[in-house]
């Protein structure tokens, strides 16, 4: 696939871009002509209903799949860097929370990093999400918000560019996902990763709009992008603005969307 530099004419930058994406599993259409740009330094939630392939766009991005009949994925230059966060950990119990976050950095025939240095990464990584006082845990001597905190800190260790999230804080209780979503925040924000944009798979209508600057609307499958609502909150964004009126407004915009799916 073309990795040549690709730009949203006259105004932003973009990271990667999907054109046309169509995608079957088998004889079951799951993707119908998908088109998407991720632009530098913003947040991208995608909204859709259960199983229509939001999912399937995610490692499409990644290029775990490859789309059909001429559909492109598009970097914006050939070694852009990308991470994952899914919804479950996916930690190894067996690891403590440092080799956890040190084991992709040593994988591969090709280390890019020595044992040292994969190390120093995966301690400031856990740093990062404030878990440099559980480095040697095992994930059973985590919560659920910690172990998820980890993940996020294995992919953040790799100093990926653009972050790809599969509902990442769907199966934690509300109080911790709403901490979790300002952590979030923060990182995306902190001079010290080095993330540009975030692309984030979410059921929650408030939490898209309380992060994102622009929501994807996708479609029962075959999943179109039916819609992309730009979200007019200020930045950075800030606890209580729930309260505000255009939250509101947004929020109430997306549910009425979402009922004519």
């Amino acid at each position: 696939m073309d990795s040549a530099p690709v730009k949203n004419p006259g105004t932003r930058d973009t990271m990667l871009s999907l054109r046309n994406c169509s995608l079957s599993f088998g004889n079951v259409p799951v993707l119908d002509n998908v088109s998407l740009d991720v632009y530098r330094n913003e947040f991208i939630s995608i909204l859709g209903p259960s199983g229509c392939g939001k999912s399937t766009t995610l490692r499409l991005m990644l290029r775990l799949l490859s789309p059909e009949g001429g559909g492109e994925v598009a970097y914006s230059s050939p070694d852009l860097s990308l991470g994952m966060v899914f919804q479950k950990p996916v930690l190894m119990p067996w690891l403590s929370a440092l080799q956890n976050v040190m084991l992709p950095l040593e994988l591969g025939p090709k280390k890019k990093f020595s044992k040292k240095e994969a190390r120093e990464k995966a301690e400031s990584a856990l740093r990062l999400v404030g878990l440099q006082d559980f480095q040697n845990h095992f994930p059973h001597q985590l919560s659920g918000g910690m172990q998820q905190r980890a993940a996020i800190a294995r992919a953040l260790a790799a100093d990926p560019t653009v972050l790809l999230m599969d509902e990442p804080f769907g199966a934690l209780d509300e109080l911790t996902r709403e901490k979790l979503n300002f952590e979030l925040l923060r990182l995306w924000e902190s001079p010290e990763t080095s993330l540009s944009s975030i692309v984030m798979v979410t059921h929650s209508i408030q939490e898209s709009v309380l992060l994102s600057d622009r929501v994807v609307m996708m479609s029962p499958r075959p999943a179109g992008v039916t819609d992309i609502i730009p979200v007019p909150l200020p930045s950075p964004r800030q606890a209580g603005m729930e309260e505000l009126p255009e939250f509101h407004r947004t929020v109430k915009e997306l549910r009425k969307r979402v009922k004519h799916l």
